[in-house]
C-alpha cells in the first residue's frame, strides 16, 4: 500500500472536523472512524453516550471514512482506531502494520439488497452492484455470492466502489446501482422502503464485519490509550447486550427515526451475530485469514497472532469481570 501523508488527507476529512465537541479538561483525544452504523459502531456511540469512554479520560471522535481511506487516515496518524475489520485483514495480507485488537461480529449480517424488480440473484447478470471497496469483507461476500450463483464476479457483474450505507442505500433509491450488501439497519429501511431482499450474507460466507483495528506504531507508542479505549468499548458491548429497551432507545437517536418497532427489529437481529466478549476463536479466524490471502494473492504464511492481538481485549474483560462491573 502506498505511504499517505497527513497533509494529502485533510481534504479528505476536514468536513468532519468542523461539528466535533471540544474535548473535555484533562482528556485525552482519539479519533475512530467507520464505514457505517453496524452492530460494532452502534455499541461505541453507546459507550460514548453513556460516558463510559469519559470514565477513562479519553475524549472521542467518530468519523464516518470507508475502509481503504481509513486504513490510509490511521497510518498518517489522524485517526486511532478504525471499524473495518475485513479492511484491516487484506491490509495484514499486504503487509500493512495493523492489526486488529478486537472482533465485535465474526459472521456477515448484511442482506443482498436489489431493485424490486430483481427477484433472483442470477437477475443481477450484467447489473451494477456498489461495494466499499476493493478487497475489503463486503467485496469478497459479494463475489463469493455471485460465484455461489454461477456468475464470474470480473466479467457478469459491475462491481462499482462507493461509500458506506448511508451512500449507497440513496444510490439505490436513485437507480444508480441494481444491489448492494447493507448492514441490519440499512437492510431493514430498504424492505420498509419496497427493496427487494436476495440473500443473506451468512449463507454464504463467514468473514469479519466489525472489530476494532489500529496500527502497529498506534500500539507501541500509546499502548496505555489503547487498553483504557478497548475497556471502554466492551462496556459498551456489555450494555447493548443486556439492555434491550435502552439500547433501543439509543439506536433511535443514531439512526434520527421515531420508528421504535424498526430499531427493535434491527436490534434484535444484530444481537444474533454480535460476539460477547470482543473475540474470536482461531478456528474460525484462520480459514478467514487463508481465503483473504488467496483474495490478495500473498504467498506468506500468516496466522492469527500476525492479524490479531487480543491483550487488550483478554485483560480488559478481566479486569471488568474483578471489579464486579456491569452496566
Amino acid at each position: 500500500m502506498v505511504s499517505v501523508k497527513a497533509p494529502q488527507l485533510w481534504w479528505l476529512i476536514f468536513p468532519l472536523f468542523l461539528f466535533t465537541r471540544s474535548p473535555a479538561a484533562g482528556a485525552e483525544n482519539m479519533r475512530v472512524a467507520h464505514p457505517s452504523l453496524s452492530s460494532s459502531v452502534i455499541c461505541l456511540l453507546i459507550a460514548n453516550k453513556e460516558g463510559y469512554f469519559k470514565e477513562e479520560g479519553l475524549n472521542v471522535e467518530f468519523l464516518s471514512i470507508r475502509g481503504e481511506i481509513a486504513i490510509r487516515t490511521a497510518l498518517a496518524g489522524e485517526v486511532d482506531f478504525f471499524t473495518n475489520a475485513g479492511s484491516a485483514m487484506a491490509a495484514a495480507a499486504r503487509n500493512v502494520p495493523v492489526k486488529i485488537l478486537a472482533v465485535f461480529q465474526d459472521r456477515p449480517g448484511w442482506d443482498l439488497i436489489a431493485q424490486p424488480n430483481i427477484k433472483s440473484i442470477s437477475q443481477l447478470r450484467g447489473s451494477t452492484i456498489a461495494i466499499m471497496s476493493p478487497e475489503g469483507s463486503l467485496a469478497v461476500v459479494t463475489r463469493e455470492i455471485l460465484k455461489k450463483n454461477g456468475m464470474d464476479p470480473a466479467k457478469d457483474a459491475n462491481l462499482v466502489v462507493m461509500g458506506g450505507d448511508d451512500v449507497r442505500l440513496p444510490a439505490m433509491k436513485a437507480k444508480a446501482i441494481q444491489a448492494s450488501l447493507f448492514n441490519a439497519a440499512a437492510s431493514v429501511r430498504a424492505q420498509k422502503d419496497g427493496f427487494v431482499k436476495l440473500a443473506s450474507a451468512s449463507e454464504y460466507a463467514t468473514t469479519l464485519q466489525g472489530g476494532l483495528a489500529t496500527t502497529e506504531e498506534k500500539i507501541r507508542q500509546h499502548p496505555a490509550r489503547m487498553a483504557k479505549f478497548i475497556r471502554g468499548s466492551l462496556k459498551g458491548l456489555q450494555f447493548f447486550i443486556n439492555k434491550r429497551d435502552a439500547s433501543v432507545k439509543h439506536m433511535m437517536d443514531f439512526l434520527k427515526t421515531n420508528d421504535r418497532e424498526m430499531a427493535a427489529a434491527i436490534y434484535d437481529i444484530e444481537t444474533k451475530l454480535i460476539v460477547r466478549d470482543g473475540t474470536s476463536e482461531e478456528k474460525v479466524l484462520q480459514p478467514m485469514i487463508d481465503e483473504m490471502k488467496r483474495a490478495t494473492k500473498t504467498q506468506r504464511d500468516m496466522k492469527v497472532n500476525d492479524v490479531f492481538d487480543f491483550s487488550f481485549v483478554h485483560k480488559a474483560n478481566e479486569e471488568l469481570k474483578m471489579s464486579g462491573w456491569r452496566p
